[in-house]
């Protein structure tokens, strides 16, 4: 009977693959390929559910696990690979551009998807399949540290970025998961930007209101226009439910509203959490099998693979009868078919048998390693994937590194500038000096890649941008953490000999960053310490933040005459800085988050409802500019000046009655009133009043990032319909008739052009 069992298991398995290769009419092409990638619709849902027909449950197991070995080569199914894409693939001599904080301040959706061709292309040179991103949490708690990951605090802004690296990573079109793009996972779904007290991975109540209106829209978005293919949920419980066992978010609102067909991957150790951390499930089976159950089709997990839950308790709920393997099935269903669409079928590397038995399913029971028995019997390999045979000539492609460039200049925000202090004068300058820790390191922010092919820091990109008749100095005067008063006295003795001095200022990943969240948002160590003694030498200063979240800088704001938000730029970090601080390039971006006066203002973020109680003050506090509990912050949503200057006009409407099917276009001129040629961002705002929900005093609904050359003009159109008056209520959403106030502007607090139309049923 064995014998007569595994003839049977040989001839079914090669009838698979001659059925498979029957199904799409595929031929082996010269790398050995059973099934080319690419294969859609219902001919890979067959051959889909052929290949888990044929599957044991040890195999099935594979497939549900992040890391590889994950294939099964028995059926040609090849390991998939994971890595980080956040500002570049996380590897040695990859190109690192800007952190996601400062791509969010260029406002440029063609630079952010061919950003996300870039990462792509090298992921998949160095054998990368999945790209863990972009990161889609709203920024709108200073405190978080993970506010470098986003794009932002609005929804509106974060959805068109986020959709745009989507579109970078997986291809568009007939490129779409071609051999140069990775399936893009859209995380932390859902709300992880304004935890409690500010703490990573900390928990949030709120309305579903809130949650349609604000925190899902990037998301909805992510799988509606962008078709990620996969998603990652976050750590913390809404509403005290975690969601990683949230099916009312998995299946509910994302599969079944959104038409979401790809899978669920964990994040690390979030599924465990749910029993040692939330206290939400009563054992780790239960932890594993409630997260299954509710919709996460993969754990990551960064321990043996025997600790996996998936892998350790899955037998056991299998004869306990809590998990059914229709449950496993489906899950695995959902994981192979953008894996075999991406990467297609390898030939086998053997005919192994693989028994479908119930004795042997229910063997495994989390008391030794499934993979090393798969190993051992051949069934699966520890193969990882190889680098590509043109992996360098990839990562060191000249154009990767202009376009990492370009994205560097475009982030770079010019926050203040004083009786147009910049750009510097070359020919009026004899002394140049930089201060500061941050001047002469590395500085890339979380999720870098391991060793950059190069870095140039703000030192070596001034020196090289002011020529040989310029010198440049450099005095340490603080650290980020701290400094001692001879640092700070070297400083100030230094700078009376300096024409101009540039003080780098901000924080490092050891700082803040993912787990390492705020309780102040002031400059940490000595460094406002260092500014204020700059600034009383007399001699003019310039500030430099380099950072990945906004700091309250309620003094430097008032004193220093220029100040520039560089965040985190990548590998060209210097020579993007030098180009602003000179005029080669004249600055463009535009603050996507708020800085606010104080901790105690936050969160700050500029959408928020009318503000209806009481001005609080505290006359202590007369160092303040505004009083607490007053909307205005230091530099708002928006904000970003120039080298030149951009005058709005003629604010027209196409139509001044929408209805709820209907839509108008306001357009406006835009016209560049300097001496040079620049970049403006145009922004859209809307809002309404006297609404059976209140709304907030703006929301951004549109921008157009032009360039224009000095004196030139041109129109801009947005489009105002449901979609950008709708809000949610009663399960549903809605737009209600009455007024709405249109506006353009330059920054959420910098309004040039006012209008209204009226909405109807």
């Amino acid at each position: 009977m064995r014998a007569a069992r595994l003839l049977a298991v040989l001839l079914g398995t090669m009838s698979l693959l001659a059925g498979v290769t029957a199904v799409i009419g595929a031929t082996s092409d010269q790398d050995g390929m059973a099934v080319k990638p690419g294969l859609k619709g219902a001919r890979l849902d067959r051959m889909v559910s052929e290949l888990v027909r044929r599957m044991s449950f040890e195999e099935k197991v594979l497939q549900l696990l992040a890391y590889p070995p994950n294939g099964v080569p028995r059926l040609g199914i090849p390991n998939l690979r994971w890595g980080e894409t956040l500002h570049g693939i996380v590897g040695d001599g990859a190109t690192s551009f800007p952190q996601a904080i400062a791509i969010g301040s260029t406002w440029d959706t063609t630079l952010t998807e061919a950003l996300g061709n870039l990462a792509a292309a090298e992921s998949r040179s160095l054998g990368i399949h999945q790209g863990y991103d972009p990161m889609l949490g709203l920024a709108r708690d200073p405190r978080w540290g993970r506010v470098e990951e986003s794009y932002g605090e609005d929804p509106y802004l974060v959805s068109r970025l986020g959709v745009a690296y989507i579109n970078g990573l997986q291809g568009v079109g007939a490129r779409h998961l071609d051999s140069n793009h990775i399936l893009a996972t859209p995380k932390h779904f859902v709300a992880d930007g304004e935890p409690w007290a500010g703490a990573n991975g900390e928990d949030l109540e709120t309305s579903e209101r809130t949650l349609r209106e604000f925190f899902m829209r990037p998301f909805e978005a992510a799988i509606k226009e962008g078709q990620a293919e996969s998603l990652m949920p976050a750590h913390h419980a809404i509403n005290g439910i975690p969601c990683h066992a949230n099916a009312w978010l998995l299946e509910q609102v994302l599969r079944k509203e959104w038409g979401f067909t790809g899978f669920v991957v964990s994040d690390m150790g979030d599924i465990p959490k749910i029993f040692d951390g939330h206290h939400y499930a009563d054992s780790l089976q239960d932890a594993a099998v409630m997260s299954l159950r509710a919709g996460v089709d993969m754990e990551l997990e960064g321990g043996p693979i025997a600790e996996h839950l998936y892998a350790k308790y899955f037998g056991n709920a299998l004869k306990a009868g809590t998990l059914s393997m229709a449950d496993i099935d489906r899950a695995v269903k959902r994981i192979l078919a953008p894996k075999v669409r991406l990467l297609g079928l390898s030939r086998p590397t053997a005919l192994n048998p693989a028994s479908q038995e119930n004795d042997e399913v229910l063997r495994y029971q989390g008391h030794d390693d499934i993979f090393a028995r798969l190993v051992a019997e051949g069934k699966a390999t520890t193969h990882e994937g190889e680098q590509r045979a043109d992996y360098r000539q990839v990562l060191n492609d000249p154009a990767h590194d202009l376009l990492a460039l370009q994205a560097a200049q475009e982030s770079i925000v010019l926050l203040k500038n004083d009786r147009a202090f910049l750009p510097l004068d070359r020919s009026a300058l004899k002394r140049i000096l930089l201060v500061g820790e941050l001047a002469e390191v590395v500085n890339l922010g979380g999720y870098s890649t391991g060793k950059p092919k190069f870095y140039v820091t703000a030192i070596e990109g001034v020196k090289t941008a002011a020529g040989d008749g310029v010198t440049v100095d450099f005095s340490l005067g603080s650290t980020v953490i701290g400094g001692t008063q001879e640092q700070l006295d070297a400083a100030v003795a230094a700078a009376k000999e300096a024409d101009v001095v540039i003080a780098v200022v901000g924080h490092s990943r050891a700082q803040v960053g993912e787990n390492h969240d705020r309780d102040s948002l002031d400059l940490p160590g000595n460094q406002e310490k260092l500014v204020e003694a700059m600034q009383a030498t007399g001699r003019p200063v310039v500030v430099v933040l380099n950072n990945g979240a906004p700091f309250a800088l309620p003094w430097i704001h008032d004193h220093v005459p220029a100040v520039i938000e560089s965040w985190y730029l990548g590998q060209s970090y210097g020579t993007a800085l030098a180009q602003v601080l000179f005029g080669e390039v004249n600055p463009s971006g535009k603050l996507n988050v708020s800085f606010p006066v104080s901790i105690g203002q936050s969160p700050s973020y500029y959408d928020h409802p009318v503000l209806t109680g009481p001005i609080l003050y505290d006359p202590a506090r007369a160092d303040l500019p505004v009083p607490f509990g007053v909307p205005k912050v230091l530099w708002a949503f928006g904000h970003g000046l120039s080298y030149t200057s951009f005058a709005y006009s003629d604010l027209k409407f196409d139509g001044t009655v929408i209805g709820a099917r209907g839509s108008a276009r306001v357009s406006a001129v835009i016209t560049n009133t300097g001496k040079r040629a620049g970049d403006e961002i145009v922004q859209l705002y809307l809002h309404q009043d006297h609404t059976s929900r209140k709304r907030p005093v703006l929301e951004l609904k549109g921008f157009r990032r032009i360039h224009l050359d000095a004196g030139e003009r041109r129109t801009v159109t947005f489009p105002v319909g449901f979609e950008e008056v709708k809000f949610w209520k009663d399960h549903r959403w809605t737009m209600e008739p009455g007024p709405l106030d249109v506006w353009i502007g330059a920054a959420s607090d910098d309004i040039r052009l006012r209008g209204q139309v009226t909405l109807v049923h």
